[in-house]
């Protein structure tokens, strides 16, 4: 499928993170970019005892078929927690057999309260991806000071932001 699934890269309730995936889902649909977005927040809570290890999962297989199959680009917002990314992604990457990410490209987009963007979790997470057999596209926003960037209804207001975003929508358009 043409499209890209966006990943919303935490479980936290009320996260800024899903916020930015929504309006980066927006900005795609303005560009006529097909998009889905999957919010870790909905995710069984008792994901480590599902589709771990080799393991069969329904409800995972049901999130697969959805979010990671069909398309061959992957766009992940992640937010910066203790320096690196949330728990709950590496455990979701860690449900889902290596093979179903061989040979996709991914986008990163990094989210932090502070001034750096998510800078190293970026890095480590894409270390992950290259593992994975996943190429990562080089451009990678740092949305620093989130809160700035987003209106009362979640919409990116930063004129910087919205360029970032942009650029890295139209590289993903091309490839």
């Amino acid at each position: 499928m043409s499209g890209i699934s966006i990943i919303s890269g935490t479980d936290r309730e009320g996260s800024r993170t899903a916020q930015v995936a929504n309006a980066i889902r927006v900005m795609l649909e303005e560009k006529g970019i097909a998009s889905d977005v999957l919010d870790l927040r909905h995710l069984p809570r008792d994901l480590d005892q599902l589709g771990l290890y080799g393991k069969e999962s329904p409800v995972m297989q049901a999130v697969i078929a959805r979010h990671i199959d069909p398309y061959d680009k992957l766009l992940f917002v992640i937010p910066e927690y203790n320096g690196g990314f949330p728990g709950m992604l590496k455990l979701f990457i860690d449900a889902i057999p290596p093979r179903r990410f061989h040979g996709k490209q991914a986008a990163l987009v990094g989210v932090s309260d502070g001034h750096a963007g998510n800078l190293r979790g970026l890095d480590h997470f894409q270390a992950i991806l290259n593992y994975l057999r996943v190429d990562v596209l080089w451009l990678k926003p740092k949305l620093s000071s989130v809160d700035r960037l987003l209106d009362a209804n979640g919409a990116i207001t930063d004129e910087r932001a919205i360029r970032q975003l942009n650029d890295l929508v139209a590289l993903l358009a091309k490839r």
